[in-house]
């Protein structure tokens, strides 16, 4: 077995204990709404709310980390039109295994909270943060995506 896919058998384990539907963070919802400029619909929330729970909810108490995690969860969710082929379970699961990659990145030395990023344009800010957001769509979520049906979560698939 190889080690990302027993990382993600450990990180299932994690998710299925940790992981709670109903629990929806104000702050998220917050930054939701100003990212989105309305309501968010149902899978988005759960997306967002399971990327915190894997990115770990301590991490996105600072509010300059959780909105780019937050817009990194809403790019994500577009740029693949929602996951429309996932089960609930199965959405949540790739936003907590990106929570678990992508939050990291944004609180490395080097992260929106250093002083080299601070002192960027927003235009740049935004471009950095998506460029990472890409190399993890590249390597990471075909991984992640591939894995599901090995994890055994509630699919909607036959």
């Amino acid at each position: 077995m190889s080690a990302p896919l027993r990382r993600l058998i450990l990180w299932r384990k994690r998710f299925l204990r940790d992981w709670d539907p109903s629990d929806t963070d104000a702050h998220l919802l917050k930054d939701l709404r100003s990212i989105l400029g309305e309501e968010p619909e149902e899978r988005l929330l759960m997306a967002v709310s399971a990327l915190k729970v894997g990115g770990g909810a301590w991490r996105l108490k600072d509010p300059e980390v959780r909105f780019w995690a937050v817009r990194g969860a809403v790019e994500t969710y577009r740029a693949f039109n929602g996951f429309p082929h996932l089960s609930g379970e199965e959405l949540a699961f790739v936003f907590y295994a990106l929570g678990k990659l992508f939050v990291p990145l944004l609180m490395h030395e080097r992260g929106v909270r250093s002083e080299s990023f601070k002192s960027m344009s927003p235009t740049e800010r935004e471009d950095a943060v998506l460029e990472e957001l890409d190399t993890l769509w590249e390597t990471q979520l075909p991984l992640i995506l591939r894995a599901l049906q090995l994890l055994g979560l509630k699919s909607m698939r036959k």
